[in-house]
């Protein structure tokens, strides 16, 4: 197997993922469970999701860059960039928010707001960035 060809396998098992969780998993916690019992499982879930998009994102940036194509081996650094960011930075910000948005603190309503936002925009961003070096080292 080649550099390339496990950097093709590293970024389609990342794409599946990203796209399994975000439009699969997550939607049918909150329809299958209570809005409390999902979002405690969603919280023990994030970390874990952040790790595989760091994991496999930095097997995907290495073997490219290793394999001479610094373009898309820049792209899939910045999503693992971007998810350990968002694993080791926002999920603890969101876990300090959590407690005070529930007891009805409202700028912690707002600050949880805004960040989780933030959060499902990166998470877009990396979906798209993802899928677009994937479509490239399609053969």
């Amino acid at each position: 197997m080649t550099l390339v060809h496990a950097a093709l396998i590293a970024t389609a098992l990342l794409l599946g993922a990203m796209l399994f969780f975000s439009f699969a998993v997550a939607p049918m916690v909150f329809r299958a469970l209570e809005r409390p019992q999902a979002a405690k499982l969603m919280q023990a879930l994030f970390p874990l999701y952040y790790l595989v998009i760091l994991g496999l994102g930095a097997v995907a940036a290495l073997t490219l860059g290793i394999a001479g194509d610094p373009l898309h081996g820049g792209v899939m650094a910045f999503v693992a960039a971007a998810a350990a960011l968002l694993r080791q930075g926002l999920l603890p910000r969101l876990d300090v928010l959590r407690p005070l948005k529930e007891a009805g603190d409202a700028d912690a309503q707002a600050s949880f707001a805004r960040l989780h936002r933030a959060s499902m925009i990166v998470n877009l961003v990396q979906i798209v960035a993802v899928a677009a070096v994937l479509v490239r080292l399609l053969p």
